[in-house]
Formats: C-alpha cells, sequence, structure tokens
C-alpha cells in the first residue's frame, strides 16, 4: 500500500471511529509506528486529523478556548471577593 492510500485509510477510519492508537494502526496496517507517526504528522500538518498523544482524533474532536483575562476578571466576581 502506497503512502497517500494508508494515509486516506487512516483518516477514514479516524472519521468513524473518532480515535485510534499508533500501535493499533501499525498492526492494522502492517508497518512500524514510525511510519504511522509520519502519515499522522502530514494528516496533521493538513488539518484532517490532530495528533494527540499515542494516536490521533478527529479534526474537530478537540476545542481550546481560553477567555482572556478581562472576561475572567468579570466571571464570578462575588465569589472571588
Amino acid at each position: 500500500m502506497y503512502a497517500e492510500e494508508r494515509q486516506q485509510a487512516i483518516a477514514t477510519l479516524i472519521g468513524h471511529r473518532g480515535r485510534v492508537s499508533v500501535a493499533e494502526l501499525a498492526d492494522q496496517y502492517g508497518v512500524t509506528t514510525e511510519t504511522v507517526r509520519r502519515d499522522l504528522a502530514v494528516l496533521d500538518r493538513l488539518g484532517v486529523i490532530r495528533r494527540v498523544h499515542g494516536g490521533a482524533v478527529g479534526s474537530g474532536a478537540l476545542t481550546t478556548f481560553e477567555p482572556g483575562t478581562a472576561e475572567r476578571d468579570s466571571t464570578r466576581a462575588a465569589e472571588k471577593d
């Protein structure tokens, strides 16, 4: 299997399952974990998936939002006083 085919298959699998591990992908496709990590890095750069420790999740699975200090100062002001 060519790298592009494997990467497409990995992206599809993550889309269906939500998350996968590097070891699981290496076993499934008969490649080394280093090869899987390279594939995941390519897919992450393209914005198709998000790398996480030990595997990957769908690109929409992780959201990070941290309000600014001005908003945090006014939120729950009574409790902070």
